[in-house]
This record gives C-alpha cells, sequence and structure tokens, in this order.
C-alpha cells in the first residue's frame, strides 16, 4: 500500500481571506511593473545572480509563497495567465489585476450577504455584455496602429516598436515575423524574402558555400518533395538523371535511408562528377508532414510523392518535380525563393482561401495557429528580429519585451485595436448595465496605471467621468489628457478579452471554493 499524504484543512472565510492574501501578494508585485511608468522587478536567480524585468509574466512565474493556501492562489493566477499568454501573447499582467480585483470585490459581496453563486452567474452575465461591446468598438490595425501596438507592450522602448512594427511591414498580411538573439550587442531586422523550411542539408559534405556553411543553388533548382522515405537507388536514380540531363541543380526534401543517402553524396563529391545534389530532412510527422509537403509542392508548382504516388518513378520522374528561383540550405533551416510564375501563384492563393475558410470553422486555438503558420509559408517573406544587448541580464530583460510586443502586433492584427490605458474596459462600466461586482473591478487596470504614475485622479464605478468620451484618456507618459488613438496609447482587442475571460473564471472557481486541502509541512 502506497504511502498517504496527510493534508491540512482550511475552509470558511479563513480559506478565502488566505486565498485573497495570496493574490494580494502576486498583484502588488505584478502590478509594479505596469503601464510607461511601471518599475523593474528585480528577481534572484538560483545561483544568486540578479536579474532584472519589467515583465509582468516573468515576474508572476519567478514568485513562490511559505503559506501553501497562499501559494496555491498564486498557482491559480499563473495559470490564468499563461492562458492569457497562450491565446493571445499579452496582457498577462492585466489578467492579475483584474483576477484581483474580482475575487477581493466578490468575497465583500459574500460577505456582505449574497449568494456565491449569485455573483458568479452576475459576473459571467456581465463578463458576455462586455466582451460584445468590446467587439463593436475595436478598431482593424493600419500600418501606424501596429506601431502603437508594439510601442504600448513594449512599455514605451521607441527602438523595439520600430522594429517590430517594421517586421510586421515587411512580412505582409499573412506574413511570419519571429525573434531571436543577436550575436552582436545590436539590435536589427532580417528579413528572408521566400518560404522558410526548418529542416536542413542531412549532411555537411553538400555544402557548397563553406564560408557561412550552407548549400546554395541560384540557377532555377529543381526540387522533389516527399513524405514517404527513399528506400532503394532505384527510386532516386530517376531524379538524379533528369537533373543531369537537364544541366539543373537538385534538391531532394525527404526522408532518404543511408546507403540511397550515400550514393546521391558520392556524386556531389566525387570529382569526376562533382553534380549539384543536395539531400534535406523533411520536417513534420503524421499530419503535419502531409500538410507541409502538399503546401510546399504548391509553392514550386508540381505534385508531392506519397504513400499513393507508387515507388517506381522511371519515366513520369517530371510529374513530382518541381522548380524555384532560388534555393539556400543550412544546418538547421531552408529558404526557397519561389519563381514568379502567374499559374503558380493562382495555385497558391486557392490554397491559401481554402485554409482560411478551415480556420472560420474551426474552435481550436491550437489548430487556428497552425493554420495560420500554413499561410505564413505559403506567402513567403520571413522577418526575424535580431536582439542584442551588451549585458546578459539585460538581453533576457529585452527579448521579454521584444517577445510581448510580437506577440501584441500579432494578436492585434486578428481581432484589431481598443484604447489603451484600462479605457476600454471602463467605457463598458459608463455604458453597459453591469453587476456591482464587474464595475467596481473594471476600473482596476487604469487605477494602477495611474497609481504608477503617482497621478491623482479619482476612478470607480460611481463617479462622474474622469475624461471625455472614449477614445479619451490619461496619457502617464506627458501627464495629459489626449485621444488615446492619436496618441498610439492602445491595446489588442483580443489580448483584452482573454484577460478578462481568464480573470474571470480564475476569480469564480476561488469565489466557490469553500475548503482547501493542502500537503501537511514538516516543521
Amino acid at each position: 500500500m502506497s504511502e498517504r499524504i496527510l493534508k491540512d484543512i482550511i475552509s470558511g472565510d479563513d480559506a478565502k481571506d488566505l486565498l485573497l492574501s495570496g493574490l494580494k501578494k502576486a498583484s502588488d508585485v505584478v502590478s509594479s511593473t505596469y503601464g510607461y511608468r511601471g518599475r523593474t522587478v528585480l528577481i534572484e536567480s538560483d545561483y544568486g545572480k540578479a536579474e532584472p524585468t519589467k515583465d509582468g509574466y516573468d515576474t508572476l512565474q519567478s514568485i513562490f509563497l511559505e503559506n501553501p493556501v497562499e501559494n496555491i492562489a498564486l498557482e491559480i493566477a499563473k495559470e490564468a495567465s499563461e492562458k492569457t499568454m497562450k491565446f493571445s501573447g499579452d496582457s498577462t499582467t492585466n489578467t492579475v489585476i483584474l483576477l484581483y480585483a474580482f475575487f477581493k470585490n466578490s468575497v465583500e459581496d459574500v460577505k456582505n450577504g449574497k449568494s456565491p453563486i449569485d455573483v458568479k452567474r452576475e459576473i459571467e452575465k456581465s463578463r458576455d455584455l462586455i466582451l460584445e461591446h468590446l467587439d463593436k468598438i475595436s478598431t482593424p490595425i493600419t500600418d501606424k496602429l501596429i506601431y502603437d501596438v508594439a510601442l504600448t507592450s513594449a512599455n514605451g522602448d521607441e527602438e523595439i516598436a520600430k522594429i517590430v512594427s517594421e517586421a510586421y511591414i515587411k512580412a505582409g498580411a499573412d506574413g511570419s515575423v519571429s525573434h531571436a538573439r543577436s550575436n552582436t550587442d545590436e539590435s536589427y531586422l532580417e528579413f528572408i524574402d521566400g518560404t522558410l523550411v526548418e529542416s536542413g542539408y542531412v549532411e555537411e559534405r553538400f555544402v557548397n558555400v563553406f564560408s557561412d556553411r550552407t548549400c546554395v543553388f541560384d540557377e532555377s533548382p529543381l526540387v522533389v518533395c516527399s513524405t514517404i522515405e527513399f528506400k532503394t537507388q532505384k527510386q532516386v536514380i530517376p531524379f538524379l538523371n533528369y537533373s543531369i540531363a537537364n544541366k539543373r541543380p537538385l534538391v531532394i526534401i525527404s526522408d532518404m535511408a543511408p546507403p540511397v543517402r550515400e550514393m546521391v553524396l558520392r556524386n556531389v563529391i566525387n570529382p569526376e562528377t562533382k553534380f549539384p545534389f543536395c539531400v534535406v530532412h523533411c520536417p513534420g510527422v503524421g499530419k503535419k508532414r502531409l500538410d507541409f509537403i502538399n503546401d510546399l509542392a504548391c509553392i514550386l508548382g508540381t505534385q508531392p510523392i506519397t504513400t499513393l504516388s507508387g515507388d517506381d518513378f522511371e519515366g513520369r520522374e517530371g510529374d513530382f518535380i518541381g522548380e524555384c528561383e532560388k534555393i539556400v540550405i543550412g544546418k538547421s533551416d531552408t529558404i526557397i525563393t519561389p519563381i514568379k510564375n502567374k499559374y503558380i501563384q493562382e495555385i497558391v492563393d486557392g490554397k491559401i482561401t481554402e485554409i482560411k475558410e478551415t480556420i472560420k470553422t474551426t474552435k481550436s486555438q491550437v489548430e487556428e495557429k497552425y493554420l495560420r503558420e500554413r499561410i505564413s509559408k505559403l506567402v513567403g517573406g520571413v522577418s526575424i528580429i535580431k536582439v542584442g544587448s551588451i549585458i546578459e541580464s539585460e538581453l533576457k530583460e529585452k527579448v521579454a519585451r521584444v517577445d510581448d510586443s510580437v506577440c501584441a502586433v500579432r494578436s492585434a492584427k486578428e481581432e484589431g485595436v481598443l484604447a489603451g490605458g484600462g479605457i476600454a474596459l471602463y467605457d463598458a462600466v459608463l455604458k453597459l448595465n453591469l453587476d456591482n461586482v464587474t464595475k467596481t473591478t473594471l476600473s482596476a487596470p487604469s487605477k494602477k496605471l495611474l497609481e504608477n504614475a503617482n497621478v491623482k485622479i479619482s476612478i470607480d464605478k460611481s463617479s462622474e467621468k474622469p475624461f471625455g468620451e472614449y477614445p479619451i484618456g490619461y496619457d502617464v507618459k506627458n501627464f495629459c489628457e489626449v485621444n488615446m488613438f492619436d496618441a498610439g496609447i492602445v491595446d489588442s482587442t483580443k489580448a483584452i478579452k482573454h484577460a478578462l475571460i481568464n480573470a474571470v473564471s480564475a476569480s469564480n472557481t476561488m469565489l466557490m471554493t469553500d475548503a482547501v486541502l493542502t500537503n501537511k509541512r514538516m516543521v
């Protein structure tokens, strides 16, 4: 019989008070980083090294509380912020601020004699009204607003905002934007005009440009893409002969048995032949591999080799050979520059339209993200932001801000933007018939921004409008009342919606809790 762990039981108001205490501790620290006037948090690493950050998500993940009930509340807050991060990429600090305010105000309502289930239902009804209101006042993204979203999410860092907005504009409407650490102290944008394949050559002996260890073919190379493994030389030889007869380089994107791969390689390194061949790993597994190969075949103007294609290609190899303008193959990735062909472009556009229609019907966020990645590859054009800094600790904090900024813009491109500074949520307080708890809670983000800027303006559910009509709000950078869109202070609609959804869900979970069982600690 396995050893059983003894439990401590905390119930009733004692449990809720400790849960609230844990949330308050988390919120106080995390919210101190909020907004342009937010402060930096110094986090001690496992090795005693100081790591500065102004990222609320990183701060939250670094907190662990001694009291087990308080720590459970903290873990619930982490889970809520992780969900917001996963589905919108931004507003994790907003999530924590709203979560603490919702739970605090809900507990007060219950202590004043209201039923927890009634409070929960009223909040959920108000949440649905707010989400509908946010959709109505959301504004579609423009190139100017891309910069504004990036600037807001990067806590006013103009260098980051400029690089991020340039990255998205260069990549195009459906292009891909990512980031990586720079090899220098400088941050800069690297744009790849082509389709990025996250896989490289199978053998370094295929390299023909030794200065940067790549294999480059820029004379209209031929490309074969296959989901099946080439197990015999007989399967490959027709393609090699076709390449030789047409005097054009050949790239085979496929898994290949070692003896077959060695045969191809011998023809490359043999001084008497030196044929321009290269073999690239086929990325992905299962359905993802099949989707990738089918999409790539569209770009190359050919058809893929699958289990339905047979294994004897003699006399019909031309049916499975595509072409591109240029291909650059590295150790871990490949960049394909498609040829300019109207017929091929029509096929690619048709595939993109088909995937977009699938996105409209999917209910899975994970599936939607995957489908958008497929579109990015079909469109071509990849912006990679290289992040550099002199000090390692500063670099880590800068990478976090770039990541926030990139994710925020990606989210804004999907559902548009709202006036920032918490004004969109406060507008819902003024215009909608909401329950008492929600009315009191929605001003919390605006209050915290003003508090961090040491600005004394009264904002609560019963006050007169502190500012003019939406989108008028307060600019804590310049200490003045402004049109938030004109001032470039905007938030991603999707991020604000997910912050609200996850805060309400986590708060209601704790509100309905009457007892907490924790593992008994040994003193």
